[in-house]
């Protein structure tokens, strides 16, 4: 087993989107804080998969957009 993850930032407009209930953007605005040190999961197993840790099956059954690993 290997652990896959997730990194979300308490930025000001995480914590915008978190006070306004918009959780379904906030995925879009953790991709654009990866200058920050955020990551997505699906950015995370991408990093496993390149690194043969995963397989692309593991990486599409847990991924948000499994299409990107078809």
């Amino acid at each position: 087993r290997i652990a896959a993850h997730e990194i979300m930032l308490g930025t000001p407009a995480i914590r915008n989107l978190i006070r306004e209930a918009k959780v379904a953007q906030m995925y879009s605005s953790i991709q654009t804080g990866q200058g920050l040190g955020m990551q997505t999961l699906d950015q995370n197993l991408q990093a496993l998969l390149q690194k043969g840790i995963i397989t692309k099956q593991e990486a599409a059954h847990k991924a948000a957009h499994k299409d990107a690993f078809l």
